[in-house]
């Protein structure tokens, strides 16, 4: 397992277990062996948020709950890196977004109790609310870390106007700024129709340039792209289901492909470690969010985790 270099006070493995289905789709039997392998595996990150699957189902907190259960009965909380996100609540699929300092400071402690622990290694403002001063929120953050129960702040889903406004004025005032971003990151082309949510963002070329020019590190969720590549390589473009196909069948994601193919024959290996390996070789410092259905998905992750991808072959793959 390969793991984040400019963070000291913190252990990040560059592959990240995503819960979000954990204590409602998956169940609580199936997350613990899931954890268990990732784990025994080396992976320390695990990410969660207080409002997943509340979309769907009522699901808020759940996944928290499962994880704090899980760290509790194996004793190792010091061993692994919690993530987790606040400021969102749903009913169904509307967002109501509130970064006041009254419901993150609320949020922060229903996170704490729900997840067993004292303190939140990452925490991340889920979505942003445009209409809030980001000198406000900043220093809402900074409140929240001051109390000594969040290591590392960082936010999910923010433009980089935002964020580099919201850095300059931490600076500025002695504080603590944003020190990762959790955005749709992959080697795929991006396109509005794979996430299909207005309030989601995707790592660009500002944000990209910013976050290694102030030694930042970034949160790549979606970055096995929906298994698209994996599934094209294994069995042919034309047995992808549709679906998944409108989400990323694009001229530059088939030349992609395409690259990938050849690669992967060239240099004997999978198309796993070429996807995942897009952002755990990456110049910039990031760490692959992976969401997996079965132990099958996460084997296959994990045999992949420490595979080196060339810094020329991420350069041509964003070249095409």
């Amino acid at each position: 397992m390969k793991y984040i270099k400019n963070i000291q006070d913190v252990r990040i493995s560059k592959i990240g277990l995503g819960t979000g289905r954990f204590g409602t789709k998956v169940s609580e039997s199936l997350s613990f062996d899931m954890l268990d392998l990732f784990y025994e595996g080396g992976g320390t990150l695990i990410d969660t948020a207080r409002n997943y699957y509340e979309w769907v189902e009522n699901g808020r907190g759940k996944s928290e709950e499962c994880i704090g259960k899980w760290m509790d009965s194996r004793g190792c909380r010091r061993n692994v890196c919690i993530s987790t996100k606040c400021g969102v609540k749903n009913k169904g699929h509307d967002w109501f977004i509130n970064l006041s300092k009254e419901m993150l400071s609320q949020e922060l402690e229903e996170s704490l109790e729900a997840l067993r622990t004292d303190y939140i290694d990452i925490y991340l403002l889920h979505r942003d609310e445009p209409e809030r001063p980001v000198e406000e929120i900043i220093e809402t953050m900074q409140y929240l870390k001051e109390k000594g129960k969040v290591k590392i702040i960082g936010a999910a889903n923010w433009s980089f106007e935002r964020l580099y406004k919201a850095n300059e004025y931490a600076k500025k005032h002695g504080m603590e700024p944003f020190r990762t971003v959790q955005t749709w990151w992959s080697l795929a082309e991006y396109k509005y129709e794979m996430w299909n949510d207005s309030n989601t963002t995707h790592m660009d070329e500002n944000m990209y340039n910013y976050m290694i020019n102030n030694n930042m590190f970034g949160m790549a969720y979606t970055s096995q792209c929906k298994g698209f590549f994996q599934k094209a390589v294994k069995n042919g473009l034309e047995n992808v289901d549709e679906f998944l196909k409108h989400r990323i069948e694009t001229e530059r994601n088939l030349k992609k492909l395409d690259f990938i193919k050849k690669y992967c024959q060239g240099n004997n290996v999978s198309p796993t470690s070429v996807v995942s390996g897009y952002i755990t070789s990456n110049p910039l410092e990031g760490t692959a969010l992976v969401s997996c259905s079965d132990m099958s998905q996460l084997e296959d992750i994990l045999r992949c985790c420490d595979y080196e991808l060339e810094h020329e072959a991420i350069s041509k793959l964003d070249s095409l």
